[in-house]
């Protein structure tokens, strides 16, 4: 799914702003406009609102730091989804994975369970 984001331009460059649908997140650093899943590695929270700090993306809720363009952790526990943005006509447009469908709360558990990294927390 593509999502309009409004004129490149007018992208902020130093906090980070929800996708209307709040699944990502998008900034605009060095003139280039980049999108993140809004899911912070740590405990989930979204990345609306973080702030652009030393050329890293600061969780807002417990100030965990991912570097840019890449999305890496400092500390190494693996990089944020990212997600292609392309530029027409002036306008960002990022392609975000579609909505998965609603499942049962066992469903949903299970999914996580399968992809949970067990390592030190």
């Amino acid at each position: 799914m593509e999502l309009d984001l409004g004129p490149a331009e007018q992208l902020p460059t130093d906090t980070c702003i929800a996708t209307p649908d709040g699944r990502a997140v998008v900034v605009r650093v060095d003139g280039q406009v980049l999108a993140f899943a809004s899911r912070c590695l740590h405990k989930d929270a979204s990345l609306a609102g973080g702030r652009i700090v030393d050329g890293k993306l600061q969780c807002p809720l417990h100030f965990w730091r991912y570097a840019l363009p890449d999305g890496q952790h400092v500390g190494g526990r693996g990089a944020l989804p990212r997600y292609p943005v392309r530029i027409r006509e002036g306008h960002a447009l990022v392609s975000v994975p579609d909505p998965v469908p609603a499942g049962s709360i066992r469903d949903l558990l299970l999914a996580h369970a399968r992809t949970w990294d067990r390592g030190e927390q």
